[in-house]
């Protein structure tokens, strides 16, 4: 079975709403490492420090383009760009999740 890449990047409600919970996910990460560290007091603990570092890879995936610029040392015109790579990366990223439950469902 073959998609056409029209029907993957085809813009949908529900691709729309997966990509505006992504930075939903993001906020909601950063958070989550306050809550840990500040709120509970468990900064030193050894299965917190686990989670803390998933959810420091996953928001680390989820600002993906980010991540590849040095705010320091780059071009402005170069960090807009990563910039306006982001929304675009988090389409991509609904797309291929919507793309992964229907083969699932499929099944």
């Amino acid at each position: 079975m073959k998609i056409p890449i029209k029907n993957f990047l085809k813009i949908t409600k529900k691709k729309v709403v997966i990509t505006i919970i992504f930075p939903i996910i993001a906020i909601l990460i950063l958070f989550s490492f306050f809550v840990f560290d500040e709120i509970l007091g468990l900064g030193g603990n050894t299965i917190v420090n686990t989670v803390c570092a998933f959810e420091e890879y996953l928001y680390n995936f989820i600002l993906l383009p980010l991540n590849f610029v040095d705010s320091d040392f780059t071009q402005p015109i170069i960090f807009k760009i990563a910039i306006i790579l982001i929304p675009i990366w988090w389409y991509f990223l609904s797309c291929v999740s919507i793309f992964i439950k229907e083969k699932r469902r499929k099944r």
